[in-house]
């Protein structure tokens, strides 16, 4: 229902907090109008400035996609690649990172819990004709070498039969993780 907001959930709780307080205080000589806002008011501010601090922001895309991808998203998207798509693309409150337990499934965390590799950007992108999306992590903390060792024990068989896992290092501490769907215009 809230995903579908042009803005943060976290901002509608904020402000009906703030007005309600207000409306408490700007009923101050009439102690039951003044209690009614004051008791809902004063939670909700408190809950809404707890919700922006724990806000994570939804991932930009590093380049719009074309026409023809998004035209190969609609026919042959997974619904693995559907489901990371939304995931990276709308707020999260109370994660420390986007796909927070699957990098943790995968064993892609540094020493700390907060080490873990953070979704920097995304972009979809046909490759040999098959949509494609390509999550770009900054990964100071996980070095590369414990991605591909994650690739070879678990992401094939994480991500499902219909999605192809690739990796790659654009730059150091870096990594972009491709999935690309399997069977080409086929729809899924």
């Amino acid at each position: 229902m809230f995903e579908k907001l042009p803005f943060p959930l976290s901002t509608l709780v904020l402000l009906a907090g703030v007005a309600a307080t207000a409306w408490g205080f700007a009923h101050y000589n009439d102690p039951t109008l003044n209690l009614i806002g004051l008791f809902a008011g004063i939670p909700l501010l408190l809950g809404g400035v707890t919700m922006k601090v724990v806000e994570l922001k939804p991932v930009p895309a590093l380049a719009a996609p074309s026409l023809e991808v998004i035209q190969a998203r609609a026919q042959q998207a997974t619904e693995i690649q559907k489901q990371v798509r939304a995931d990276i693309t709308k707020y999260s409150y109370g994660a420390n990172a986007h796909l927070e337990d699957a990098l943790e499934f995968l064993g892609l965390r540094g020493p700390l819990e907060a080490d873990l590799p953070k979704v920097r950007g995304y972009r979809e992108e046909l490759r040999d004709g098959r949509y494609t999306l390509v999550l770009l992590f900054d990964s100071p903390k996980v070095p590369f070498q414990q991605w591909q060792e994650s690739y070879q024990k678990k992401m094939q068989g994480f991500f499902g039969r219909d999605v192809e896992v690739q990796l790659g290092q654009p730059q150091e501490n870096q990594v972009e993780l491709a999935l690309v769907a399997r069977g080409g215009s086929q729809a899924t």
